[in-house]
């Protein structure tokens, strides 16, 4: 039986997986998860990023009053073999969004439907579910993104072949806004999950006192 405070655990549980959900979308769709910053080269460092569907890729427009530089962000083409580690961190975030989107937006709906309707048993574990398979997603820094990045030694020998200033960039990755939006993802689901369950504690606290309520009630008889 839904109860006021099962109500209240139940916004609060929807307000947590749509901000996880939110950040999860972020971290996968945008080509900002892991990036490579120069160490030596340019007075300003260039920051290179990368994500688990796109890498960031700069267009120079040159006209006769100047240069725009124009950033996107490109899908991997055939030029990189997405290998082992990448196809899992793919496989997981996406995993996450599904389970934890499915349950985010059933919980929407029933509280609009039936605002009284007792929390869904399953909730709580999708929720958890998803906050670990948000969690593997961090396999992609040990993918070949992160380690002996074909699209950075590239950028190292156009460099050296224009005869400009050289750079120099280190061995692996570090995590870039998608990572820092996966993790704040990781903790919002596990709020979600704890917040879900404390929902489902109450409806069977209320539940209990409601049988121990009729079982005491006095059985007055006819006369």
């Amino acid at each position: 039986m839904a109860t006021p405070s099962s109500i209240c655990y139940s916004i609060i549980t929807s307000i947590f997986a749509a901000t996880a959900f939110l950040l999860c979308w972020a971290a996968e769709f945008r080509c900002t998860f892991v990036s490579f910053t120069s160490t030596s080269g340019f007075e300003t460092p260039v920051t290179v990023n990368f994500g688990i569907w796109t890498y960031q890729f700069w267009t120079i427009a040159t006209s006769v009053s100047g240069s725009v530089i124009f950033e996107s962000c490109h899908s991997y083409g055939s030029e990189y073999e997405v290998d082992s580690f990448m196809k899992m961190a793919r496989a997981f975030s996406t995993l996450a969004l599904i389970f934890g989107g499915t349950f985010l937006f059933a919980n929407l709906i029933s509280s609009c439907i039936s605002p009284l309707q007792n929390t869904p048993r399953i909730e709580a574990p999708a929720f958890l579910l998803a906050m670990i398979f948000q969690s593997l997603s961090f396999l992609i820094l040990h993918s070949s993104i992160c380690k002996n990045n074909t699209f950075i030694a590239q950028l190292i020998s156009d460099t050296e072949n224009l005869g400009t200033v050289g750079m120099d960039f280190p061995d692996t990755c570090s995590l870039s806004t998608g990572g820092k939006c996966t993790i704040a993802s990781i903790v919002f689901w596990f709020m979600a999950f704890l917040s879900s369950s404390m929902g489902v504690v109450a409806e069977k606290k209320a539940e209990k006192e409601e049988e121990n309520t009729l079982g005491t009630e006095p059985l007055i008889l006819p006369g």
